[in-house]
């Protein structure tokens, strides 16, 4: 999967996930839609925009060592003929030096975040060791470097794992709800990667030798681009979307609100997760093609339905993520889709 500069990586809360692949599959550091605070309980604004800085900071640092990493494969790549550093738009240099400026304003705010909030080493070891991880998982992906169902899972880990840095710098007293967050969102990263993410570049990446999920599991697409399923890619599926549906119920029902409110959630998380799951058996029966930008709709109803979930917690903090995240989306639309007629050549 790949992305052009600004798609991937960790990302702040107005970007939803696509990939180690693509912005429409996001990465990011996306903080947790609860109450943020500094010491004392008070809110620190200085110390929410510095956090939220570094969630932007760490999703085009991701996007560009992807691009880097990735510029011959994407070369050959007519999906990617519109990337900016493959049309020629950005300069490889240019993008060195994005690169170098982008680590070093990570490491002021880091240090500043350290200093101003709790656990504050704690924050620094971590964002330390996810930028580390970040940059490995980009420079090495489908590299046979690990079987890529760990890096799938790596990448679900710096995904999820921002929620709990950020909450515990800034609210440390009750990390329940940031840990489940961080292990539903990681969840949905990891189902992004292995379907949106390794079926929309499934062809391109076989004849490369590259190594995915979707290719170890024998998965194959017709001339149509409809999916030929195996066994274990499809049982893979099942699993996730299971933990998706579990981690969310848990979310809900560990919320501080009324019994009705959460019930209510629930049934409509249900209903969410049970579309999502329609949406992947129409793609594993062959009644529909892969969608060749990576837009699968599933994407959309379980970032809805860790909105619905969160909105327990937070309510105003998960309008604004759904609000800002409606807002990215339809302004990077045009960034990396190609046009209908060219995704028909390409198919």
């Amino acid at each position: 999967m790949k992305a052009s500069l600004g798609e991937k990586g960790f990302r702040s809360p107005a970007v939803q996930p696509a990939d180690q692949g693509s912005c429409r599959e996001r990465r990011g550091l996306r903080l947790p839609p609860r109450p943020l605070g500094g010491r004392g309980g008070d809110v620190s604004p200085a110390l929410v925009i510095a956090v939220s800085a570094l969630g932007v900071l760490g999703h085009t640092y991701g996007c560009t060592v992807n691009d880097l990493a990735d510029l011959e494969s994407d070369r050959r790549n007519p999906a990617r003929r519109r990337s900016v550093l493959v049309s020629g738009a950005v300069s490889i240099t240019g993008a060195r030096i994005a690169l170098g400026v982008q680590l070093a304003l990570a490491v002021v705010l880091t240090i500043f975040v350290a200093v101003a909030g709790e656990s504050g080493w704690l924050f620094a070891v971590g964002m330390t060791v996810l930028f580390a991880t970040v940059t490995f998982s980009n420079t090495h992906q489908k590299r046979r470097i690990a079987h890529p169902l760990v890096m799938d899972i790596l990448f679900g880990v710096n995904m999820g794992a921002p929620a709990v840095l950020c909450c515990a710098v800034m609210a440390p007293r009750d990390l329940t709800p940031a840990w489940l967050v961080a292990v539903t969102f990681g969840i949905h990263m990891v189902l992004l990667n292995v379907v949106a993410g390794n079926l929309k570049d499934l062809e391109h990446d076989r004849a490369v030798g590259d190594d995915t999920t979707a290719l170890r599991a024998g998965v194959r697409l017709t001339d149509s681009g409809r999916l030929i399923r195996t066994r274990s890619y499809l049982l893979l599926l099942c699993v996730l979307l299971l933990g998706s549906v579990a981690s969310l119920l848990a979310l809900v029902l560990a919320a501080p609100s009324p019994a009705g409110h959460r019930a209510v959630a629930a049934a409509v998380l249900l209903v969410l997760q049970g579309m999502a799951g329609h949406s992947l058996w129409t793609l594993v029966r062959q009644a529909r093609a892969v969608d060749p930008n990576g837009r699968e709709r599933y994407l959309g109803l379980n970032f809805f339905s860790l909105m619905v979930a969160c909105l327990l917690w937070a309510p105003l903090a998960t309008v604004v993520v759904a609000v800002l995240t409606a807002v990215w989306l339809v302004l990077t639309r045009g960034l990396v889709a190609l046009p209908t007629r060219e995704q028909e050549k390409i198919a």
